[in-house]
C-alpha cells in the first residue's frame, strides 16, 4: 500500500525492470548460470506481487489518496522548501526536527515524539497494532555547518544543498502520511513516519542504528527514500 503511494509511477514497469537487471546480473556474474526451476519460482513470485500491486492500486482509498498527493503538490513543494532552508548540518539537525515534527502534528499524527538522539516519529495506528511499518527519510544533508541553503527556484527546478538528499524524501515521507488521512485510507499494521538523524558521514547512522537497538521501538517493515533519482 505505502510503496504504491510512495511511488505514485507504473509500479509494474518499474518492477518489471528491477526484475530483468536482477535476472541479469545473476546469470552473467562470475559466469553463474540460474537453474530452469529456480528462475521459473523468481518468475511466477513476479507475477504474484504485479497481481498484488495492481489488486492494491485499483483500491478505491488508494486511488483517492493517489488524487490528494497530485492535489497537494503545491503544498508539498512549500514544505521542501521550507525545510531545505533549515540548516542540518551533520549533528546539527534539531532545527529542522523540530519544524517537521510540527509538519507530522499539523498533519494529524496519533502522536509526535522526538527520541534521545534526536530522529523524529509519527505514529498513525492501524487496526492491528501486532505488525508496525516505518517509512523514513533522513534529515542531516552532507554540508557542513555555514553552507548557504536559500533556495532558488528557476521554472519548475528548485536549487539548494541538500534539496534532493534528503529534504526531498522528508516531503515524501510528509506527503505520504497527508494523503492517507485525507483519503481515510486505513492500514491493518500500524505505522510509523520517521526522519532519522546521522545518515551522512561520520553519523554513521545514528539516528537508524537507534531505532534498531535490543529494547526499540516494534518495526517489522522498513522502508527508506533517499536521493533523488526516479530511476
Amino acid at each position: 500500500m505505502l510503496g504504491c503511494i510512495l511511488h505514485n509511477c507504473d509500479v509494474e514497469n518499474r518492477w518489471r525492470w528491477c526484475f530483468r537487471l536482477l535476472g541479469n546480473s545473476l546469470m552473467v556474474t562470475g559466469g553463474l548460470l540460474l537453474s530452469l526451476p529456480v528462475w521459473h519460482t523468481l518468475a511466477a513470485q513476479s507475477a504474484r506481487f504485479r497481481e498484488e500491486v495492481r489488486q492494491v492500486a485499483s483500491r478505491g482509498d488508494v486511488v483517492r489518496a493517489f488524487r490528494e498527493v497530485e492535489a497537494r503538490a503545491g503544498a508539498a513543494r512549500s514544505a521542501l522548501i521550507k525545510l531545505t532552508e533549515i540548516p542540518a548540518p551533520p549533528f546539527g539537525e534539531a532545527p529542522r526536527a523540530h519544524a517537521f515534527a510540527a509538519m507530522l502534528r499539523e498533519a494529524g499524527a496519533d502522536s509526535v515524539w522526538i527520541d534521545s538522539v534526536g530522529n523524529v516519529i509519527a505514529l498513525r495506528r492501524g487496526r492491528d497494532s501486532r505488525r508496525t511499518v516505518a517509512l523514513a527519510g533522513h534529515m542531516d544533508t552532507v554540508f557542513p555547518e555555514g553552507t548557504d541553503v536559500s533556495v532558488r527556484v528557476r521554472g519548475d527546478t528548485l536549487f539548494a544543498p541538500g534539496v534532493g538528499d534528503d529534504t526531498r524524501g522528508l516531503v515524501l515521507v510528509l506527503s505520504v502520511f497527508r494523503a492517507m488521512n485525507d483519503a481515510n485510507l486505513d492500514t491493518k499494521a500500524d505505522l510509523l513516519f520517521v526522519g532519522t538523524v546521522g545518515e551522512e558521514g561520520l553519523g554513521d547512522l545514528r539516528g537508524v542504528k537507534h531505532l534498531f537497538r535490543a529494547n526499540g521501538p516494534r518495526i517489522d517493515s522498513w522502508i527508506a527514500v533517499d536521493g533523488g533519482d526516479d530511476a
